[in-house]
């Protein structure tokens, strides 16, 4: 029985070491994101090893992302043939951290539950974190427009309004997508928003599109893109007072102002003799 121990317990102080030598570590943007929202991820790890870990010349050492949906074997491949991580030398001792869109290299497309590990080859050594769980929602439908382009007659782009709960605040995203070509572009996260007013979505035949949502009790937030058949830009966004909460406000200001330019006048006379 104590032999047993003995190598249990040394088995437990080998992977330990092991775990010190590559402290491998992601940490996703957020734990909900919605559909084409760019997913983003940190990856960091310290070469805690006595050799450099190097990508490229020929060496065997390796950086790698799994992402599995619902189930931990339906794994997705890779869709981008460029590197997801450059060549590089990570000297020991040091430590290495990027961010990257892991909707650039998989395909994020459809709602559901996924999983992420991040793997770090070294010296024929595997090692990895421990799998996260991120959810893609299509989020809640608020409001929808069609914008017809004049010289591409076929093509039809679908703006979205949509919001979400995210650290116990409603935002809202603005989803695009094209027909019939499906293709999807990155959603846009517009900010905070107070559901008392409704969103305002218009879409000109010049091609653009303003919207405005009340974000707060007191401003609402306008953000104009501009959209054209192969590209989508965010040409403007700014806050906005409210109009009723200003001029109520400038009638209080007015009113303090005039309460205090009755007190001067109606200072007792007999003080000045």
């Amino acid at each position: 029985m104590n032999n047993w121990k003995l190598m249990a317990s040394s088995i437990l102080i080998t992977c330990a070491s092991f775990a010190q030598q590559m402290d491998v570590r992601i940490v996703l943007s957020h734990t909900v994101f919605i559909v084409g929202e760019p997913i983003v991820v940190e990856m960091s790890f310290a070469n805690n090893t006595r050799d450099p870990f190097i990508i490229g010349d020929a060496s065997d050492d390796k950086i790698l992302i799994e992402i599995t949906r619902e189930s931990k074997y339906d794994e997705l491949d890779v869709q981008n043939s460029s590197p997801m991580f450059p060549p590089m030398q990570v000297a020991s001792g040091q430590t290495f951290q990027k961010n990257v869109e892991l909707d650039k290299w998989f395909a994020l497309y459809d709602a559901g539950k996924y999983m992420i590990r991040a793997i770090v080859v070294k010296d024929g050594m595997r090692y990895e974190t421990q799998k996260k769980t991120f959810d893609i929602v299509p989020g809640v439908p608020l409001k929808e427009g069609i914008q017809m382009f004049v010289d591409k007659q076929n093509l039809q782009r679908k703006f979205h309004l949509v919001y979400w709960m995210r650290d116990q605040v409603n935002r809202l995203f603005l989803r695009i997508e094209d027909s019939p070509t499906a293709q999807a572009w990155d959603t846009i996260d517009l900010g905070a928003l107070s559901k008392v007013t409704e969103p305002k979505l218009d879409i000109s035949p010049k091609g653009e599109v303003t919207i405005i949502h009340r974000s707060s009790q007191e401003s609402f937030i306008r953000t104009v893109i501009w959209s054209m058949p192969t590209s989508i830009e965010i040409a403007e966004r700014n806050s906005l007072a409210d109009p009723d909460v200003s001029s109520t406000e400038r009638v209080r200001t007015l009113y303090e102002e005039m309460q205090k330019e009755e007190k001067k006048d109606t200072s007792p006379w007999w003080k000045f003799w």
